[in-house]
């Protein structure tokens, strides 16, 4: 910027030395002319013409000098306005680049909307987590009961348990005399029935005794008298009837031994249920705690879930809030943006209009000078010398001043272009050191990170008006002053 100032600056310079330098030769020749007498004789005339002529050639060369070094100044505008259009383009990046970053924004804000969604459904599944929790108080109530049932059941097994234990030995005990006294009335009924069976044996004998001769009936008679007498003191005998009673005796001890066995086989059948029902009873328990240890993983998944969906819509609340802040802020900034460059567009149609209106005064004063030339030329045949001489001088010092005027006219609209430049270089640079000192009001919240107010800042640092304006207004007075310089040619060429 400071090295375009600096090149207009030059440029400026070489405009007023051309022009000190055509005026000076101008007002030379006026003054030469006007200083020689009406009544020269005609040598003189014509060693003065072959003068002016001279001074006309060396015109000429300092006009081809100056007119290289319009040339060159105007290659050195067109190399500024194909940058300012470089400039330009950069600008176009720039915005389309806020225009996606402003798109992404938006694709930001559908996700905080859907995310809005998800707190929804989230709320769904906070409401089935409550129902879940209210089934869940059932189920803890069966198990509290099942628990006192388990207790109760294992409380009175115990006590059943120390009830019967002193009975069972006791029967423990008796089965074993039982057993024993069994064994010994076996003895005693074995014995009985080999008694029995010699008792048997007398009858059949006595009753084969009957039978014999009547001679041997005597002697059986007697011998069957001892026998029978023998089985009566058998049957008489204390022996016999003490194992008849230990052997009645010993059946009811057997009974009743039967008995308290068939109590103690009806307890243990009791004891059995009630330990299929402790068993049944226990497998409950197992399975509501179970259920209950896996209610607690859900319920425990279910609440870290929803701190999780807690910090994500914090999150995505505060996210939502800095995006709209940062909308806002890009929106009255682009509102800003465009408002400079309706400024600058009006402030430009204006200098537009002015350098029309000194294109037109310019074009007016060429006709003017072509015209006084014209009738310079056609004074020339009619006039004599010395008028002739006079009334060029006079024409070229009126042509020289309006040009000088001309050039005073588009030099000073060249200084007040020059002096906005300043001026808005000036508040760019301002507005620069402001956004330098001002932290970014944003830190990056992912890892890709969004450094937009930086970019905005280049955007609108490179946006300024003077920047992007500058290089048009130069250009503009560059072609003016070169339309200038080969119409003062053409005066020159034709007065010659």
């Amino acid at each position: 910027m400071d090295g375009r100032v600096f090149d207009d600056r030059r440029r400026i310079g070489t405009v007023r030395a051309a022009v000190n330098m055509y005026g000076e030769r101008i007002l030379e020749s006026s003054s030469s002319s006007l200083k020689k007498p009406a009544q020269m004789d005609l040598p003189e005339k014509s060693s003065s013409r072959a003068k002016d002529l001279r001074f006309a050639e060396r015109d000429l060369v300092r006009y081809k000098e100056s007119r290289m070094a319009a040339e060159s100044a105007e290659g050195k505008a067109e190399s500024r306005l194909s940058e300012a259009k470089r400039k330009v383009k950069n600008l176009a990046l720039q915005i389309e680049q806020s225009n996606l970053k402003v798109k992404a924004k938006m694709r930001d804000m559908d996700m905080l909307i859907n995310m809005l969604k998800e707190n929804a459904d989230r709320e769904a599944i906070r409401k089935k987590i409550d129902e879940a929790n209210e089934e869940q108080m059932p189920v803890e109530l069966t198990r509290i009961e099942a628990l006192k049932e388990f207790g109760e059941i294992q409380a009175q097994r115990e006590n059943e348990a120390s009830e019967f234990s002193p009975a069972m030995v006791e029967n423990k005990k008796k089965m074993k005399n039982a057993k024993e006294e069994d064994s010994s009335s076996k003895d005693l009924e074995s014995k009985l029935a080999v008694t029995l069976y010699d008792a048997n044996l007398l009858r059949n004998e006595l009753k084969l005794g009957k039978n014999m001769d009547k001679k041997g009936r005597n002697d059986s008679m007697k011998h069957l008298g001892d026998s029978f007498r023998k089985g009566k003191q058998l049957e008489d005998s204390p022996a016999l009837k003490s194992t008849t009673e230990e052997l009645h005796a010993a059946k009811k001890e057997l009974a009743s031994i039967r008995e308290g066995g068939f109590q103690s086989m009806t307890s243990m059948d009791i004891i059995r249920n009630e330990l299929r029902q402790l068993l049944r009873a226990k497998s409950k328990l197992e399975t509501a705690c179970a259920v209950e240890e896996k209610a607690k993983s859900i319920l425990s998944s279910l609440s870290v879930t929803l701190e999780q969906l807690k910090t994500e819509t914090e999150l995505a609340r505060k996210e939502k809030k800095l995006i709209s802040e940062e909308t806002a802020n890009i929106k009255s900034e682009i509102h800003k943006t465009e408002s400079q460059m309706d400024l600058t567009e009006g402030k430009l149609q204006a200098a537009i209009r002015e350098l029309q209106a000194v294109k037109t005064s310019e074009s007016l004063a060429l006709e003017n000078l072509r015209n006084v030339i014209e009738n310079t030329m056609r004074s020339r045949a009619s006039a004599s010398q010395h008028t002739k001489a006079e009334e060029i001088a006079d024409k070229k010092v009126a042509a020289a001043h309006a040009w000088i005027e001309a050039l005073k006219a588009s030099e000073k609209e060249i200084l007040m272009k020059i002096e906005l430049a300043h001026r808005d270089i000036r508040e760019t640079r301002n507005t620069e050191a402001e956004n330098q000192q001002q932290p970014s009001p944003r830190k990056s919240m992912e890892a890709n990170g969004n450094q937009t107010p930086s970019r905005r800042s280049k955007l609108r640092n490179s946006g300024s008006p003077a920047v992007r304006m500058t290089p048009r207004s130069t250009s503009i007075t560059i072609k003016k002053k070169g339309t200038v310089e080969p119409n003062l040619a053409k005066f020159f060429i034709g007065k010659s």
